[in-house]
């Protein structure tokens, strides 16, 4: 955790100041989820008694690492998307001179809703949440954004590779890491056969909000990348299928591929691998409750069948 932004409510008026001058605080409170960043709900009013709903996101150190303009790219990012009518949230203000709050922050409007924390919990059926992740990643890769704009945004293939190149030991032997790495040694890297598009970077249910039964946000941008649509494709297919099963993912995959027939699909043995190899290692650092934490190694062991077994 970075720190307690709650409790210091003489930062949070300043950073409100800087939104609006008329802007006063009202309550701020800690929004469960986060993993990568500290996320806090805020509520202000304006004199005239209008209400705003508003959620700061203080980056992690690891985000900040790999870039220390993270807030101004993400800020600069979904102001693109928003006014390209993409369903993200509104950006209202970056920071990263640490003179309020301690660290790189951006300021969103929040988007009312409920996040789709665990899809096994959710009242939405696969059918239903599997055809709008597939529809709104397709209108993410088609986005009228232009790369030579974005020339903060890394490669997605040389992020991967790094990653690829990242042991540590022992290997992480309850995600079936020894059995990823042996395929991926033959697979990697993958050949250039699509054209490079906006990547989300970790596309999967968790980074999205819903409101009666529908998609109403794709959140936390921080990993935004270009390169091949199939990996967004190949990590949302891996999240869905530990949430739902081979079936949802298999469901997924054509929903996609029938709204961008144009995309070659000969790399998703990759970036299938590939999206498998990032939770090794790593998700026994979430704080998750057992029995969670054992759900999603058993979702994540049904991939590695799905996508071994089809090599």
């Amino acid at each position: 955790m970075i720190g307690d932004v709650t409790a210091d409510a003489a930062a949070l008026r300043q950073l409100l100041r800087c939104i609006d001058r008329e802007l006063r605080l009202v309550t701020a409170r800690p929004l469960p989820g986060g993993v990568s960043a500290q996320v806090t709900a805020v509520e202000a009013v304006s004199p005239g008694g209008l209400a705003a709903h508003l959620v700061i996101r203080q980056y992690g150190a690891g985000d900040v690492q790999r870039d220390p303009l993270v807030a101004g790219h993400e800020h600069h990012l979904l102001s693109l998307l928003h006014a390209a009518g993409l369903p993200v949230p509104r950006p209202l203000l970056a920071d990263e001179s640490a003179t309020i709050l301690p660290g790189p922050y951006l300021v969103i409007e929040f988007v009312d809703g409920d996040a789709m924390i665990d899809p096994a919990r959710s009242r939405l059926t696969p059918a239903l949440v599997v055809s709008q992740l597939a529809d709104v990643l397709a209108r993410i890769h088609d986005a009228p954004v232009a790369l030579g704009d974005l020339r903060y945004l890394c490669d997605m293939a040389k992020r991967a590779t790094g990653r690829i190149r990242e042991r540590a030991e022992p290997p992480d032997y309850s995600l079936s890491e020894p059995v990823i790495r042996s395929a991926l040694e033959q697979l990697w890297p993958p050949p250039v056969v699509n054209e490079p598009v906006l990547l989300h970077g970790d596309y999967w249910p968790g980074n999205t909000i819903w409101r009666d039964d529908a998609l109403v946000a794709v959140i936390d941008w921080e990993d935004a990348a270009a390169g091949d649509p199939v990996a967004d494709l190949a990590n949302a297919r891996m999240e869905i299928c530990i949430g739902y099963g081979q079936t949802a993912a298999a469901e997924f995959t054509s929903q996609y591929a029938a709204l961008r027939p144009s995309v070659d699909l000969s790399t998703l043995p990759h970036w299938d691998l590939y999206a498998a190899l990032r939770h090794t290692g790593r998700i026994g650092g979430w704080g998750l409750p057992a029995a969670d934490l054992s759900r999603l190694q058993a979702g994540h062991r049904e991939f590695v069948s799905m996508i071994t077994t089809d090599r």
